[in-house]
């Protein structure tokens, strides 16, 4: 038989089998329920990438420079492509 602890420290009496397939099984479902859940929060990837949006926004508000620098960088990146494929294509 299982024994249990009440919320403030004390012993109740031992349980039954029942009882206590009964409390292991409330235990088991709730960890089930805590797993669905972070899965579920894992597998939302529009709601995840507006999470990452939001902290590179503060990131970036934090760090301008590196902000320019980056967007200089894409910019030539970008206009580099564009030439190279205009004078590809001749």
């Amino acid at each position: 038989m299982t024994t249990t602890t009440s919320k403030n420290g004390t012993h109740r009496e031992p349980l039954s089998e029942t009882e206590a397939l009964r409390v292991d099984l409330e235990q088991t479902r709730q960890h089930l329920a805590d797993t669905v859940q972070q899965l579920s929060q894992r597998l939302n990837v529009p709601h995840r990438m507006k999470e990452s949006a939001g902290q590179l926004k503060e990131s970036a508000g934090q760090h301008p420079r590196a902000v320019a620098a980056v967007g200089g960088a894409v910019a030539l990146g970008l206009g580099g492509a564009v030439t190279w494929m205009v004078r590809r294509h001749k």
